[in-house]
């Protein structure tokens, strides 16, 4: 994959395009790093609050599950702050009806 990004400098008028060949690693989830896992948690938290189209499969739970795998080194609490705020969403989102 090719990742294509436009800026331009501070007091620049043109933009430059930059691109940047993007290549698999195969490296499975489990080997991920925590930052990654919690960085997937968090956008997957973006998806289940607005029920993208693109969630797939994710759910609070799912979320919740890769927040804490990521967890890591949590020297400011950010990411603890994070798990507290998908519970809440989670407890304030209504159940379906059965």
């Amino acid at each position: 994959m090719t990742v294509k990004l436009r800026y331009k400098l501070p007091d620049g008028e043109t933009s430059r395009l930059m691109e940047l060949p993007v290549r698999d690693g195969q490296t499975t989830y489990r080997a991920a790093s925590a930052d990654f896992k919690f960085a997937s948690a968090v956008a997957a938290f973006g998806m289940v609050l607005r029920d993208s189209e693109h969630k797939g499969d994710a759910t609070f739970g799912a979320v919740l599950e890769r927040a804490e795998e990521g967890k890591g080194r949590d020297y400011s609490g950010y990411r603890a702050e994070f798990v507290r705020l998908v519970k809440e969403a989670q407890a304030a989102r209504p159940s379906p009806a059965r």
